[in-house]
């Protein structure tokens, strides 16, 4: 979005005019009359006008007369009655023409109480001064004069001059613009929404270097011609600072009024008179690079101030500054790829797209897109300064810019930081130097605010400012955290171990094998997937780092994630590309610590004198600890553990006094044996995941959590956390068992889990299902249920309805027989599994939500509901309402004992609503497969159906 440097080269080559109309008039004719009321017209709108009347006394007359009119952008010529009486506006006229020819100057004629025709062909008093004069050329002159302005109102001259002048002149060089039409495209409707009568104010909005000046200079170029007054008033933050806002003001009001009219020193504002003629005029002002809201109400005034159509367009860094006035608020974007890298190459190939170049070209150039992530004024800069040097030299500065930023981007990024408040800027330090991409907004807010800060509101303006954006995840631009580990880096350049933030590989294994840590460090993240070889690290690591907060050794392996329950099943420790060992074990932890996040943590267990009680988060994944610690630790801020693909771990502590805890994850741990009985009655307690944990065989019951946890709140009363909080009822909803295959029954006191929703099962080959009607009277706020591969579930209980949130439920590869009749009552169930059921020889009547079906290889399945007029207008009213997403299937693959008559209904019932629907978009497919026997008939079916 920025200017080649081609364009500019030339611009600076262009003439340099002093002033912008030159008039030339014969005094007698028209001074007292038209020409003073036209010169008022036009000094009112800032027009700066020449005319002869301004010479001081001893000046040669033509001389100055003619260097006038070579400095003029536009020659006006009033040719009245007397014009050509005069030998002065003649010789005016003779310099006029020259100039028209040798340097394209604009000659806007205005005929005054004479007629066109008078001039051109020399009548009448124009006759009389061919025969007059001997040079008669001064008059055959006036036949090169193109067009003709007939003597009308002063506002229609002056209006015709400004197009003139705007058509002449745009507010700024726009070749050489790239990705600029659609901003400049969306911009344009959102100004003119809502009609052009109303008042708007528009904000433009972005980070440092994104374009955001460019896009409005092009905007208010395209926009100029439209509105009475317009003014593009730049840098406001940097002019706020060396005049003041009242000074601005006036600055401002001075393009639409009278110098006369300003009042500069009442410090509480601007003339009544004036206000009432701005009310009266459509105007048009850009202020860029706005930095408070009271720049723009102090500037301009707001709504109030502004007649009809007015537009103010804003340009900010800062979101919060233009959210009160604005009507509307403009993001802008980063440059498309193709768009980030022509603007590179038109920048680095003197003009050319480089698509000539040759492949290793193409991947640098590539790389050097990469880094400036589509900011156009990265790409600007790098461009320039990469242009005319060799290859070798493109691969040295961007080896270099990996180390440091390039001066030119880091300064106009770094302007956004430095307004920030002592919090504000050690919270974006964090973000910038320790969290990940990935890293969720909770996660950040939880951290942080137990270090001390206000995090969310610190957020919030971190985000108005463009430093970050922030979905679900809290991201910020490549080229801004890069800026913000430069200013870290800059606090002790050749001493990492005295920075606050350590995230550099190099840096840190420097600080650990030589125990260089001091108690300025503040957050250390390592990616150990950088190292190659095996390291051994000293148990006294930690010994210095005193005022550790956050740390955080990791593997930067793609499928490692929390959530992917079968990374664990099929991946292993032994596949990271290096080791770290603590040979003689670790001895020192710092107290601080809110974050320990060690994957492939080698030791056995925390160091005995560890106190974690400021702890809030605890990730360990594939590590080799056996236990965490022993008896009872004080975690009162603790809220997440995080244990996944421990396969040494045997038992989980007591967590009674983890009273935040939120997330317990166990997933692969195949050596535990039991967990806790306090886990099941924390009271915030939401998720726990024990995924294939293969040895597990049981879980406590409530009377068995209950217990334990009084007996821990008596023996703990001086917790600041403790009290009725550990008599209220567990707030789990999500619990995950399956692969647990040694486990062999589910206490019936779990019917105390009654905010449960999610309820995985799957693969428990062992569980003892006969107890589930217990559980179904109480878990009413399920709505997903899955025991797929329970061999020891017969039947399912009649008292099923009760889940009248179920939206799924999961029997594959289970020994139920039937389905009972009450599943017709579940109002939400929109999925039912039931492939491989082999003893399943009947099903029910479907309630009129389910969306999915699937009943492959239910070789004993014979007979299955039996659809109804009335079933088919529910199931229609139902999708209609609420559940029409576009499909249900019905799957009977490989049921070799499906009767006929049960097909050809589910048949027919399928077709019926394919009529009712009314789409296209509905298919269903058959495919029917019969084995005849000399006895009895096989039908072997496959059928679909969407809707």
């Amino acid at each position: 979005m920025t200017s080649s440097s081609s364009s500019s080269s030339s611009s600076s080559t262009a003439p340099q005019f002093k002033y912008d109309v030159f008039i030339s008039f014969r005094g007698s004719d028209t001074r007292c009359g038209f020409f003073s009321h036209l010169l008022t017209a036009l000094r009112q709108k800032k027009i700066h006008v020449y005319v002869d009347y301004n010479l001081k006394e001893g000046n040669e007359i033509l001389p100055a007369l003619f260097a006038a009119i070579e400095q003029s952008q536009i020659a006006l010529v009033i040719f009245s009655k007397d014009y050509a009486s005069s030998k002065w506006c003649l010789e005016e006229l003779v310099k006029i023409t020259e100039c028209q020819k040798e340097k394209g100057q604009i000659i806007i004629p205005i005929f005054y109480n004479v007629e066109p025709s008078e001039v051109r062909h020399q009548k009448r008093s124009y006759a009389e001064a061919f025969v007059k004069h001997e040079n008669m050329k001064m008059i055959s002159r006036t036949k090169s004069i193109n067009g003709e302005l007939h003597c009308r109102s002063e506002e229609e001259v002056v209006k015709h001059i400004l197009k003139t002048l705007d058509d002449m002149h745009p507010a700024y060089d726009f070749q050489g613009l790239v990705g600029i039409n659609k901003p400049v495209d969306e911009l344009e409707s959102i100004v003119f929404a809502n009609g052009s009568k109303d008042i708007r104010v528009i904000g433009i909005w972005g980070m440092g270097g994104i374009g955001k000046t460019t896009i409005a200079t092009v905007l208010f170029n395209k926009l100029c011609s439209q509105y009475e007054s317009r003014h593009f008033l730049a840098n406001v933050r940097k002019e706020s600072e060396k005049w003041g806002i009242i000074q601005l003001r006036d600055k401002i009001l001075s393009v639409f009024t009278d110098e006369k009219d300003l009042n500069i020193g009442v410090p509480n504002g601007v003339p009544k008179h004036v206000l009432r003629k701005l009310r009266r005029r459509k105007i048009l002002v850009v202020l860029d690079d706005v930095s408070t809201s009271d720049q723009i109400t102090n500037l301009v005034g707001g709504h109030n101030w502004l007649g009809p159509g007015s537009r103010i367009i804003v340009t900010t860094r800062d979101k919060h500054a233009i959210c009160k006035e604005a009507d509307d608020i403009y993001k802008v974007k980063a440059l498309e790829s193709s768009d980030a890298r022509q603007l590179l190459s038109l920048h680095a190939f003197d003009g050319t797209d480089g698509h000539c170049l040759e492949l290793h070209w193409h991947n640098l150039v590539s790389k050097m897109v990469e880094y400036a992530k589509g900011i156009p004024l990265g790409l600007k800069v790098l461009g320039s300064f990469l242009y005319g040097k060799c290859f070798e030299e493109w691969e040295c500065q961007f080896q270099k810019l990996q180390k440091m930023p390039f001066p030119e981007i880091h300064n106009v990024l770094r302007l956004s930081y430095e307004g920030l408040d002592h919090q504000e800027k050690s919270i974006f330090l964090y973000v910038a130097c320790f969290f990940k991409e990935d890293e969720g907004k909770d996660t950040v807010e939880n951290l942080l605010d137990a270090c001390g800060y206000s995090t969310s509101i610190a957020l919030k303006t971190l985000q108005d400012r463009a430093l970050i954006s922030i979905q679900h995840c809290v991201s910020m631009h490549d080229l801004i955290r890069e800026m913000g580990r430069w200013i870290v880096r800059q606090q002790s350049i050749n001493k990492p171990g005295e920075q606050r933030h350590l995230w550099d590989p190099h840096d840190i294994h420097r600080v650990l094998k030589h125990r260089e840590g001091t108690d300025h460090i503040e957050s250390l993240t390592w990616n150990m997937s950088s190292v190659s070889a095996d390291i051994s690290l000293s148990p006294h690591l930690f010994a210095r780092m005193e005022n550790l907060k956050l740390l955080r050794f990791y593997f930067n392996n793609n499928n490692n994630n929390s959530s992917d329950y079968y990374y664990y099943y099929y991946y292993c420790s032994d596949n990271n590309t290096c080791q770290v060992h603590l040979p003689e074990g670790l001895e020192i932890l710092p107290q601080k610590l809110r974050l320990f996040h060690w994957d492939n943590y080698p030791a056995k267990s925390f160091p005995t004198t560890f106190n974690a009680e400021c702890l809030v988060e605890l990730r360990m994944k594939e590590s080799r600890v056996e236990k965490l610690w022993d008896g009872v630790q004080d975690i009162p801020n603790m809220k997440r553990i995080v244990l996944n693909g421990s396969k040494q771990l045997i038992e989980i502590p007591d967590l009674s006094k983890a009273l935040s805890l939120q997330e317990l994850e166990l997933m692969g741990c195949i050596n535990l044996l039991s967990v806790h009985p306090s886990i099941f009655s924390l009271p915030k307690l939401v998720t726990v995941t024990l995924w294939n944990c293969r040895r597990l065989e049981k879980l406590p019951g409530w009377c068995e959590v209950k217990k334990e946890v009084l007996s821990e709140a008596s023996a703990s009363s001086t917790s600041s956390c403790s009290g009725s909080s550990h008599t209220s009822r567990s707030k789990l909803q999500y619990l995950n068992l399956d692969g647990c295959v040694n486990l062999m029954h589910l206490p019936d006191s779990f019917s105390n889990l009654t905010t449960l929703k999610v309820l995985y099962l799957g693969g428990c080959i062992k569980l003892d299902a006969s107890n589930l009607y217990i559980l179904f009277d109480a878990l009413s706020s399920l709505t997903q249920l899955d025991l797929d591969q329970c061999d020891k579930l017969y039947e399912i209980p009649h008292n099923i309805s009760n889940l009248s949130l179920l939206e799924s439920l999961s029997l594959r590869e289970t020994n139920v027989k039937s389905i009972p009749e009450t599943i017709r009552h579940l109002p939400r169930l929109r999925n039912l599994y039931l492939t491989s059921c082999t003893v399943l020889r009947s099903m029910p009547r479907i309630p009129p939500s389910l969306h999915c079906l699937t009943a492959n290889n239910c070789k004993s399945l014979e007979r299955v509901f039996t659809p109804t007029p009335e079933l088919l207008q529910q199931h229609l009213a139902f999708y209609e309402k609420e559940y029409y997403i576009g499909g249900t299937v019905f799957s009977f693959r490989n049921c070799p004992n499906l009767k006929k008559d049960s097909i050809d209904a589910i048949r027919e019932y399928v077709k019926c609503c394919n009529e009712d629907m009314l789409t296209s978009l509905f298919l269903f497919v058959f495919v029917f497969c019969c084995l005849i026997a000399e006895f009895y008939f096989l039908a072997s079916c496959s059928m679909y159906a969407h809707f």
